[in-house]
């Protein structure tokens, strides 16, 4: 005869749903729970499975770097089989094989076609108010986010972003070199036109005059430490949005997963001679330049000198993504790229994220729960360790930045964003750092819990699952007190 501590280990270890004699209690707390092993919660007075994993997980508030990257939960996990892949089947090849490099192959991709005519209306007389930005060729989607509340103010601006690097947006900024503190219309390749959107979101591009224009603006997907730039009292660096980096393939690829250690062989040693399969062809490794925040990231993740990576810097992400989209379908197991989980989220028709096994993780992650969703949930919780924020850097002057730069940086570093941009910054495929639960303090550093003043967690869930568990509200009244604050029609911790 079975026990009633024998039919809900049943429950828990086959997924089955039964109701019990409740006049019994089995548990008060979390805790009583224990004994049946993978995390049961007690519900009700009955130990019900959590459906956290995976085996062996740290369960409990993390503090260390091990414990975020080993945390139980409930997404999907994707392991790389370091022993059977690379050899690497004890901690000290592990740790040697982070140590291998040898001297890089590097090219430069031709150009992309640009078919764009030279335009035909002046960037600093022609539009109205402008706010000269430059930076990383992922900002963009945030550009247009915020155009609108730009529009809407008074007096209204236009941002007019001329792409370039993230470390050459925070040269804009910090160099002591005046000259590279302007930008022209060639300033990163002919026809390299700066643009704006115009009042129906449209891309609109800009010339400039020989001499070029002053940045107000510059951006850098990184630390301007990691451009080796030393922080300095006029200077403001107001930091924004949270953006991932990806390891991908083509959709052709087979592979799934790739590890810290891995990565390092393919990109530091070319593959070290073939020991890394499939991706043993250097001239298919799709990369960028060591200024962008697309290399600057992972280059801490997988210990690789910005400078010394493998491989073909395609420019951009558009021309990154538009060249693995048109690869040979006959060598696609042989590719890899690395890209921003923004293009990447955008491109997943034609390529897939890897999961990335950091250093001392006993899986791997997507930057989302799933290969179907786009959460960012390993990303906002510590599983998932390349990404960082959005820097805006601007001149101050007794610690306040031009007019013109007030009205961008202010709309990303308000207590509380404006709903429209929280909703435009989640749609752009960034986490906005209101739904964040860690942070750090340096590129791909060691993390810290974070609880942001007022938190979007709840939004951000609807946003891209469509629903949410959390309560909704039209004010705090109407929240519970495990719950409060009433923050974008959803109630929240605070």
């Amino acid at each position: 005869m079975m026990t009633r501590t024998t039919i809900a280990f049943v429950c828990l270890t086959a997924g089955c749903s039964l109701v019990l004699d409740k006049s019994e209690t089995q548990c008060s707390t979390d805790t009583d729970c224990e004994h049946f092993g993978n995390h049961p919660f007690c519900q009700e007075g009955l130990c019900v499975a959590s459906g956290l994993g995976p085996a062996g997980c740290f369960y409990g508030t993390p503090t260390t770097q091990d414990q975020f990257a080993n945390q139980c939960t409930t997404a999907q996990t994707i392991p790389f089989d370091n022993c059977m892949r690379a050899g690497l089947c004890d901690d000290t090849s592990l740790q040697m094989a982070m140590s291998v490099s040898l001297p890089a192959v590097q090219s430069v991709a031709t150009a992309p076609v640009n078919n764009i005519p030279v335009p035909t209306i002046n960037c600093a007389t022609d539009v109205p108010n402008p706010i000269f930005i430059t930076g990383s060729t992922n900002l963009p989607p945030l550009v247009k986010a915020v155009q609108p509340l730009l529009a809407a103010g008074s007096p209204a601006y236009t941002a007019v972003f001329a792409p370039q690097t993230s470390c050459k947006g925070a040269a804009s900024i910090y160099d002591l070199d005046p000259t590279k503190h302007k930008v022209t219309s060639t300033t990163n390749g002919t026809n390299n036109y700066p643009f704006f959107y115009d009042v129906n979101g449209l891309q609109t591009y800009c010339l400039l005059d020989a001499t070029g224009v002053t940045i107000d603006v510059g951006e850098s997907d990184v630390y301007p430490t990691s451009c080796s730039y030393t922080p300095v009292s006029d200077v403001a660096d107001y930091t924004g949005p949270i953006q991932a980096i990806t390891f991908v393939v083509p959709a052709g690829s087979s592979q799934d997963a790739i590890s810290a250690e891995a990565a390092h062989l393919v990109f530091a040693a070319g593959g070290q001679n073939g020991k890394i399969t499939p991706w043993t062809d250097s001239t298919l490794y799709f990369t960028r330049s060591s200024g962008t925040g697309t290399i600057q990231l992972p280059s801490r993740a997988i210990g690789v000198a910005p400078t010394a990576w493998w491989g073909e810097d395609r420019l951009s992400a558009g021309n990154l993504v538009a060249s693995m989209e048109s690869i040979d379908p006959n060598v696609a197991e042989r590719a890899i790229g690395v890209l921003s989980s923004d293009f990447a989220d955008r491109s997943r028709a034609n390529l897939r994220t890897l999961a990335f096994q950091q250093a001392g993780q006993k899986f791997g992650y997507l930057p989302d729960s799933s290969v179907e969703s786009f959460d960012k949930a390993n990303v906002r919780d510590g599983h998932y360790p390349v990404w960082g924020q959005i820097h805006l850097l601007a001149t101050t002057s007794g610690g306040i930045p031009s007019q013109a730069a007030s009205a961008l940086v202010t709309q990303f570093t308000v207590p509380k964003l404006d709903e429209g941009l929280v909703g435009a910054i989640i749609s752009a495929g960034f986490v906005p750092p209101c739904a964040m639960k860690v942070a750090h303090t340096e590129e791909v550093g060691p993390l810290a819990t974070y609880a942001p003043p007022f938190a979007c967690s709840c939004y951000f869930d609807n946003k891209v699952n469509g629903a949410t568990s959390c309560q909704t509200c039209a004010g705090p009244g109407e929240c519970p007190s495990s719950a409060p604050a009433c923050n974008y029609g959803f109630c929240e911790a605070q």
